[in-house]
């Protein structure tokens, strides 16, 4: 307590100054690669660091899996190569979860942004080149959805939940493309694929919560992440 005018106390505004919002103190959060954060080489590869406090750093040490590597606070991807970081440890999930990426595409051709090693899971926007098609698949069970129009080829953040009802929701800077319904488990392993590539892509940011995210936890975390890309939502 201080005194003010007049001799009457005031109560300090505890947190209003210098706070700081920060993705690590929303529950559920499972995997942060964070833009232009902890990317840099390992012995014979390239590792991008988890900021979750997971341990779930992705990295590769193949060669012709690498891409071009980090460029502007980004993985970038080759065209035509299976360019892919592995996560440090895998984790599935059969219920609800939400994932935010801030991807650059330079074309609209069968896009995995996130996989499983084996490919019974994966996200891709357009599929088979329909830039509406997009096609996820749980652990073998796969979804396609006919979008109200492509992810385009300018830096955005994709966002993709699911919740307890199996209601799948694919969103550009936070406005809905789509939704469906897709049942099963999703293992994450991977941002690209090794089996699918993302082509002559930039992954700036990955986001991964195994909830799903509602009110102002949602509009923290969309807000946090599109301000630090420099993207208007």
């Amino acid at each position: 307590m201080k005194l003010g005018l007049n001799n009457n106390l005031v109560t300090p505004n505890v947190g209003a100054v210098g706070a700081e919002f920060s993705l690590a103190d929303i529950s559920g959060l499972q995997l942060w690669l964070k833009y232009d954060t902890g990317q840099g080489t390992i012995t014979n590869g390239i590792q991008w660091d988890d900021s979750s406090g997971n341990n779930r750093h992705a990295s590769q040490t193949l060669d012709a899996q690498e891409g071009t590597g980090f460029s502007g606070g980004a993985f970038v991807t080759d065209a035509g190569s299976q360019d892919n970081l592995d996560f440090a440890s895998t984790f599935s999930d059969a219920g609800d979860y939400h994932v935010f990426m801030v991807l650059d595409l330079s074309e609209e051709s069968n896009e995995t942004f996130i996989s499983s090693v084996d490919n019974t899971s994966f996200m891709r926007f357009a599929q088979n080149g329909a830039a509406e098609d997009f096609r996820i698949r749980h652990g073998g069970t796969t979804l396609n959805m006919t979008l109200s129009s492509g992810f385009g080829t300018a830096k955005a953040i994709a966002e993709v939940s699911r919740n307890g009802s199996n209601l799948v929701n694919v969103l550009k800077n936070g406005t809905s493309l789509g939704t469906d319904t897709g049942a099963g488990t999703f293992s994450f392993e991977q941002i690209g694929s090794s089996s699918n590539s993302l082509s002559s892509a930039s992954i700036f940011e990955v986001v991964v919560f195994d909830n799903i995210l509602t009110g102002s936890d949602l509009t923290n975390v969309r807000n946090d992440i599109a301000s630090r890309n420099s993207i208007s939502i």
